[in-house]
């Protein structure tokens, strides 16, 4: 009998790796031997006649890039993550400290009329941020003494707390870098709809990108350009529905789609996985039992993995959407989780925006209020002429309606990591609406979902 083997393949590039691993479909011998007698001449030939010429996409799922973006706007980069089947790490605005030079001017506003508005509003916006930064590292430190020995550890502490707050002056254009993993399929796509996009600075990216990944892949990438029906279906549909508007409401979290069957519906699943019973027995043997097993079947699961429920997958069959409203900095953590669907609104300043705590308690709420209604009079300039572009002055302190849809799974996990301490206050302050807003509709699974 053969002997296991599990081995990386050491060596190759990523076209001739996922060529040897598309082969063994249809040869007998082991990937190592595969990939041995492959060269990039023939892997590239591959590539060209399965991926590019009769669409085999999946093939090029294998092939891996490590790719660095630097110095592209935070709203750019909504883009690139955008992408959920990618892995990111960004730039953080809670541990870097950022200035007015790390700012992107957008081609749609530069050399018009618009330009020096745009500059005031960021000018204001970050002398705002310099002063308060100084503002509530004083009031943070006034309000906690360091241990002996540890007042190193005790001002970074402080001036971490001031960050926090700080940060929802910082807009949209403020410059970042992001670190990121993709396969040629994904990142083909992401090049597709960059290269589509309605802002300039997205479609330079893009470019770039694709010129990147095709260091990593030089045959796998020839299919990404733009695509026209994309682009124009983006400024149509934001120039028809534009004018349509809600005002912003009290709750910042709103349930508005669930199973009302949702616990018998997650005892058949369970039921039918490690049963033999077809689902339409399973729910009928849920419902049709007295009492009820549902309820027993459910805590015979959440008893034995308290910790967000993720070992059964069962519960993801069961599914909310969420009509969120959310400030821009909350977004930004939000949509790192990737196991969920969102339709976010472009960037606005209509629904109004946060102010932190803090901010309020260190004296510097007017300075944060001046520089907010100058980004808000400088969004609407620019919103009347090119409504994409305008998303650059909104800041993390706006908010923004997003659609989310998520499992029971997901929806358990998110609420036991967002609402934990450590985590930012909006996102926590959200984490725990939707737990209400479920407990109202769903309390046997509320009782289960455990904030931190």
């Amino acid at each position: 009998m053969p002997e296991m083997r599990i081995y990386p393949l050491k060596g190759f590039s990523e076209e001739v790796v996922s060529v040897a691993f598309a082969k063994t479909s249809r040869s007998p011998e082991p990937f190592d031997k595969i990939a041995a007698e492959l060269s990039e001449d023939s892997s590239s030939k591959f590539h060209e006649k399965w991926v590019v010429g009769y669409g085999h996409s999946s093939v090029a799922e294998h092939a891996v890039a490590h790719l660095a973006a630097e110095d592209i706007s935070r709203l750019a980069i909504e883009s690139i993550q955008a992408n959920r089947l990618g892995s990111y790490t960004e730039k953080s605005t809670r541990y870097q400290k950022l200035g007015r030079a790390n700012t992107h001017l957008p081609g749609e506003i530069a050399g018009t009329r618009l330009e020096r508005a745009y500059s005031q509003a960021l000018d204001r916006l970050f002398e705002a941020y310099e002063k308060s930064l100084s503002a509530l590292v004083d009031f943070h430190s006034s309000e906690s003494r360091p241990e002996p020995g540890r007042e190193k550890a005790h001002e970074m502490k402080m001036r971490i707390l001031a960050m926090d707050s700080a940060r929802f002056l910082l807009p949209n254009a403020t410059l970042a870098n992001v670190g990121m993993t993709m396969n040629a399929r994904v990142l083909e796509y992401a090049v597709v709809k960059m290269l589509s996009s309605p802002l300039s600075e997205v479609r330079e990216a893009g470019k770039r990108l694709r010129e990147a990944g095709a260091q990593v892949f030089p045959t796998l990438l020839r299919r990404a350009g733009e695509n026209p029906s994309l682009a124009s279906f983006q400024q149509d549909s934001r120039k028809r529905f534009l004018p349509l508007k809600s005002p912003p409401g009290r709750k910042h979290a709103t349930l508005i789609r669930y199973d009302k069957g949702a616990l018998e519906g997650a005892a058949a699943s369970i039921l039918y996985r490690w049963g033999t019973l077809s689902y339409e027995d399973a729910l009928s043997h849920v419902r049709s039992s007295s009492p009820s097993p549902a309820m027993e079947i459910f805590k015979s699961v959440s008893s034995r993995f308290p910790e967000g429920l993720k070992p059964v997958r069962e519960l993801e069959h069961i599914t909310y959407t969420f009509d969120l409203m959310m400030d821009q900095g909350a977004y930004y953590e939000f949509k790192r989780h990737r196991m969920l669907t969102v339709s976010a609104q472009e960037p606005t300043v209509s629904l109004g925006y946060r102010v932190p705590p803090a901010i309020e308690k260190c004296g510097m709420k007017q300075d944060f209020s001046d520089a907010m209604k100058e980004s808000t009079e400088c969004f609407s300039m620019i919103e009347g002429s090119n409504p994409f572009a305008a998303g650059y002055i909104a800041t993390n302190a706006h908010y923004r309606r997003v659609l989310a849809t998520m499992n029971l799974r997901e929806l358990a996990t998110f609420i036991k990591l967002r609402s934990a301490p450590f985590a930012h206050f909006t996102i926590r302050e959200l984490a725990l609406e939707m737990l209400e807003e479920l407990r109202k509709v769903h309390p046997e699974f509320a009782e289960f979902i455990r904030p931190a």
